[in-house]
């Protein structure tokens, strides 16, 4: 019987909750794991140890030394990887996640391994990257589509621009699942109660728009305004997260970076989950909050709206105005954000799901195998 040797490359592990490209990852991971024959090996930087749990046997990690990433970055570490990839553990294919790693997709084609790219959205479009990241990432972005042995993408929107270069290119969304965690102990120490608060859980980079969320949520009357929960670090722009500091007060707290757990009971006891970004492929988070039957409020970008695929949960994006507007209705009625949150829970239930993502990476892994 064939035997599947695979290994994930992108992420900064899987016991890491740094992102949506670790989340996803993790999941594909397991359920990948129960498949017959199968054997994945995924990379990681030693440090990242968010989620600590026990591996399934067919499942190994290979740490990078943390000054690699530390001190020579995110490009640096990813070529550990693929060097690591060619001479030493020669899988038979590989999963590229991200426009960065996308990067060493011809290295890895030329060194004999079959690739999987997947964009997770394009990077380069971020608000913070210089002239020569941004280039380095565009690099990643065409060699995605442009060499690998199949091209995938998490939203509709990233196959129809990249299709017009890559004709077999296939729409894999991320999937969703309940949360099972009943624990109240992060309300506790926070002072928070079930039902009572917004919350935003993203990393603080400008293009997630959480200074819109803040500017929005000052305007709101005292009698409605509820306590707003930001879980979120990972901050490259110093003078950004200063400027984000200044709205801190009893009712906008600042986590900074938090484990998985702590991230899934803020969002089971949420009131409604928001989301300002407007630069997304398919978010995570968004598809947990519509798992969890919360009421969700995204920016109406394309890669938001074909998810949750009604109105009352949009605002018009980087429109402070709307989202102050839509805000004040989450805020003060409890049965819209009900049945608002059943509404987007069904739409979650119905089409997305960690084992179909993982089923539809593994057919194409079974093509070069």
């Amino acid at each position: 019987m064939q035997n599947f040797k695979i290994a994930f490359v992108g992420s900064r592990g899987i016991f890491s909750n740094y992102g949506g490209v670790e989340n996803a990852t993790r999941e594909i991971i397991l359920e990948m794991s129960q498949e017959q024959n199968v054997y994945i090996n995924v990379y990681c930087v030693k440090s990242e140890n968010d989620n600590k749990f026990a591996l399934p046997e067919n499942v190994k990690t290979t740490f990078i030394p943390d000054f690699i990433y530390k001190y020579l970055g995110q490009h640096s570490y990813i070529l550990f990887c693929i060097l690591n990839v060619l001479f030493i553990n020669r899988p038979k294919v590989v999963i590229l996640f991200a426009s960065g790693p996308c990067v060493f997709t011809p290295l890895l084609r030329f060194g004999g391994i079959k690739v999987i790219t997947s964009l997770r959205a394009f990077d380069s479009a971020r608000d913070k990257w210089g002239k020569v990241n941004r280039t380095i990432l565009q690099f990643g972005e065409y060699c995605s589509w442009r060499f690998a042995d199949e091209f995938t993408a998490n939203s509709k929107e990233m196959i129809s621009v990249c299709s017009k270069y890559r004709h077999d290119a296939h729409f894999i969304p991320n999937g969703a699942k309940p949360i099972i965690n009943e624990s109240m102990k992060e309300l506790e120490i926070y002072g928070l109660k079930p039902n009572h608060y917004l919350l935003f859980s993203a990393r603080l980079d400008p293009v997630k728009r959480l200074h819109l969320l803040l500017e929005a949520n000052q305007r709101l009357p005292d009698s409605i305004r509820l306590p707003l929960v930001i879980a979120g670090g990972n901050v490259k722009d110093k003078a950004y997260e200063k400027m984000l500091r200044k709205y801190e007060s009893q009712s906008v707290i600042f986590l900074g970076h938090i484990n998985s757990n702590q991230v899934d009971t803020l969002m089971k006891y949420c009131r409604a989950f928001i989301l300002p970004s407007v630069l997304e492929g398919m978010s995570n988070s968004l598809l947990s909050a519509m798992a969890n039957s919360k009421a969700v409020l995204a920016a109406d970008i394309v890669e938001n709206s074909d998810v949750v695929e009604c109105k009352e949960a949009l605002f018009e994006k980087d429109n402070v105005n709307d989202l102050y507007e839509k805000l004040i209705k989450i805020s003060s009625d409890i049965p819209f954000c009900n049945n608002l949150g059943m509404k987007l829970g069904v739409i979650a239930s119905e089409k997305y799901s960690w084992n179909a993502t993982s089923t539809m990476f593994f057919e194409l892994i079974k093509k070069h195998v």
